[in-house]
């Protein structure tokens, strides 16, 4: 079994490539990062609704849906990337485990989602895989929202209970995976690492999105609870430990610290959320003041 931490101390016996020196998931640390301003959005092309068939699919360590090849994401240096499946890592194992592969600063989110692509220069992701620019994966971190289901996972989510055994499988239809992403793909964090299971081969161009899904807490523990392993135990804690770093760097077409030079898209984004922040106080404020004045105007 791939998944679970006890037998990942024991995946470079097996599978050499597992203890080399670019490894995924890391810890993406703010401070490290450097700014690349020349790193465009991602164009990510028929991520869109698609009416089309999904094969989902309990293959014992996650959930994962199979991509039609209509998908594709093309990168800032003209590399187009052919999508091939979607899938989840998340925690649970109690209340309060997260279990995103990639932290930030240290802090693990609730899941992480790993859109799963290969070059297409090559005929199929089985030939891409053993080549040394084969793969490319777009990730998103959850967090949760207490109360605020995402109507974007509700069919998703409420098939999850006819692939509860592993190798169980089933087809949804009409899924719109840009939906199911973060409403912000401009700002990513890049770098080279791997995959992060066996055979953890070191030739994954990694693209981590800035911005977060957001999922109601039921969401999450419904994901955390439904599906079960080769051994008819509940999946969960399905993530890998952050790998070191070894001299590699890490890219980010955006700046986090307001005392750095800003791009003029990453200033405008900043001063707007300061306004939507000014403008809550303010509404907040004429709330709490209209009500006394009413009654200070009905008084004899």
């Amino acid at each position: 079994v791939h998944g679970g931490m006890l037998d990942e101390a024991h995946w470079p016996l097996e599978y050499p490539k597992c203890g080399g020196r670019r490894q995924s998931p890391i810890d993406l640390q703010m401070k490290k990062v450097q700014y690349n301003p020349s790193l465009r959005a991602l164009n990510l092309t028929g991520y869109g609704l698609w009416h089309g068939e999904f094969p989902v699919t309990n293959n014992g360590h996650t959930v994962q849906i199979s991509l039609p090849s209509t998908m594709s994401m093309t990168t800032s240096d003209g590399t187009q990337y052919l999508a091939k499946q979607m899938h989840f890592h998340w925690g649970g194992a109690s209340s309060e485990i997260s279990g995103s592969e990639h932290t930030v600063d240290g802090m693990r989110y609730v899941i992480e989602i790993h859109v799963v692509h290969y070059n297409s220069k090559y005929n199929s992701y089985e030939e891409a895989q053993k080549e040394p620019d084969g793969l490319a994966v777009l990730a998103a971190l959850v967090e949760v929202k207490d109360y605020t289901e995402n109507a974007y996972y509700s069919k998703f989510i409420s098939h999850l209970e006819d692939i509860r055994y592993a190798g169980q499988s089933t087809v949804l239809r009409g899924l719109d995976i840009e939906d199911m992403l973060p409403g912000d793909l401009r700002y990513y964090y890049s770098y080279l690492g791997s995959l992060t299971t066996p055979p953890c081969t070191e030739n994954v161009h990694w693209f981590v999105v800035a911005d977060t899904v957001k999922l109601s807490k039921t969401q999450v523990e419904k994901l955390e609870n439904s599906l079960l392993n080769h051994q008819n135990k509940t999946i969960q804690n399905d993530y890998r430990r952050t790998q070191p770093l070894n001299h590699r760097v890490v890219e980010a077409n955006f700046m986090s610290r307001p005392h750095q030079e800003y791009t003029l898209a990453s200033k405008l984004h900043f001063y707007l959320n300061n306004i939507d922040q000014t403008l809550e106080y303010l509404r907040r404020f004429i709330e709490q003041k209209i009500p006394k004045r009413k009654k200070q105007e009905n008084w004899p």
